[in-house]
């Protein structure tokens, strides 16, 4: 039950019809005992710097963004923790003494799933598709953990951004891998039932897919690995761990980590 002293956190993405993170935040909220509502808010590209105005003028107590915002926000933003700075996007914020501050959550929790669900050897081969702030975050994770990685993208400038990120968190760039462990797709592509490039729907036992894109079924990219005998994992983990540790930003509470994956797994049931 909402009441006159109910804090707002949104969520700032572009299209968000999709997205599990109103439930998975109502659960943490609840867990937790916190007068809050998370809603999510479909805004357009040219509408965001009027839903960041409106959201500070409400007195919210914060917000996430996703895609296409995350670093627009990032940009917008006139105090940025050292991890929204090294990566360049900024999936998290709130405002300080009347200024929007931001962080990035992304690139921990993704760390913590290729450690604890995909099990990635330290240096093992990869190969990362995008160049957006998904994949930069990716970068960064897979370069803490010393992975030697091709990135590659649609545009050759962004991903060479990308390759040069990877290397100042402590990875390898590479050329093409004919064989890597793991392929991460970090582009929308799969939301709506696309195909990735042709190289990616051919893995084998021993291979390892992720796909951050994540949703009731699988995308074609998991669904093909998983008829090859390759292993497969979708972005719900990254979401869950990521939303954790942007609820422990907000709120300066340990997350319900337990209650906020639960939510998840039953908001993509529905």
């Amino acid at each position: 039950m909402t009441t006159a002293a109910t804090r707002l956190v949104g969520l700032l993405g572009h299209p968000v019809g999709h997205s599990a993170s109103p439930a998975i935040h109502t659960a943490a909220f609840a867990a937790a005992g916190l007068d809050a509502a998370y809603l999510a808010f479909d805004v357009a590209p040219d509408r965001l710097p009027a839903a960041l105005e409106g959201l500070a003028a409400l007195g919210a107590l914060g917000a996430n963004a996703t895609v296409p915002h995350k670093r627009a926000v990032w940009e917008a933003a006139a105090r940025r923790s050292p991890e929204a700075e090294l990566v360049g996007a900024a999936n998290t914020l709130w405002w300080s003494d009347g200024e929007l501050a931001v962080d990035n959550t992304d690139a921990s929790g993704l760390e913590r799933v290729l450690l604890d669900d995909v099990g990635l050897p330290r240096g093992a081969p990869v190969v990362l598709f995008g160049a957006g702030g998904a994949a930069r975050a990716a970068a960064v994770a897979l370069g803490r953990l010393g992975a030697e990685v091709e990135v590659t993208a649609r545009r050759a400038g962004p991903a060479a951004e990308v390759a040069d990120l990877l290397s100042r968190a402590g990875g390898r760039p590479a050329e093409r891998l004919a064989a890597p462990t793991l392929v991460v797709n970090a582009t929308p592509l799969g939301l709506a039932g696309e195909a990735l490039p042709d190289r990616f729907m051919d893995l084998a036992p021993g291979q390892t897919a992720l796909d951050l894109v994540y949703g009731p079924a699988d995308t074609p990219f998991l669904a093909a690995a998983r008829t090859a005998g390759a292993a497969a994992h979708d972005g719900l983990g990254m979401l869950v761990e990521q939303a954790a540790l942007a609820f422990e930003r907000w709120t300066g509470l340990d997350a319900p980590r337990e209650a906020m994956a639960a939510a998840a797994a039953e908001a993509l049931r529905r």
